[in-house]
């Protein structure tokens, strides 16, 4: 018999091996990147709830013809009169569907008005751990405009 054949067995199994290896560690790594690609776009998802929740509250007190910016503020603030009482309904219906809107562990919002008249609106939230139980990190959406 050849010895040259004799020395070449179990080659084949050992590149089999190998390349059980290199397909087992590919798809451990695309395992973790679509977990990664998974939380980026639930994140992406809140910001978007986020920003379309500020934006229709800025765009109420925009089109508000009373003038009432100073009472789309929260928490509510006092002084506001008898005709501002739409502004200040309004804002108190947008502030439940904030707390209903779905983002995890939301924080109650706040909006504030500078002297200049600008509004901030300020929402935040936060993640959940790992283990589902406590609350790991805040993120927070600020949006500031000029309704004037």
């Amino acid at each position: 018999m050849n010895t040259l054949h004799l020395r070449q067995r179990g080659v084949g199994l050992f590149d089999g091996i190998a390349a059980l290896a290199v397909l087992g560690f590919g798809l451990l790594s695309l395992t973790g990147f679509q977990g990664r690609l998974v939380a980026q776009s639930t994140e992406a998802q809140h910001r978007l709830v986020a920003s379309q929740l500020a934006d229709e509250l800025l765009n109420t007190a925009l089109i508000d013809s009373a003038g009432n910016t100073v009472c789309y503020v929260l928490p509510a603030p006092g002084g506001c009169s008898a005709a501002s009482a739409a502004a200040l309904a309004y804002t108190a219906d947008w502030r439940a569907r904030v707390l209903a809107s779905g983002l995890p562990n939301v924080v109650d919002p706040t909006v504030a008005t500078a002297a200049s008249g600008r509004l901030t609106v300020t929402l935040s939230w936060r993640w959940t751990s790992k283990d589902g139980t406590t609350p790991a990190e805040t993120r927070t959406h600020t949006v500031i405009s000029d309704p004037r």
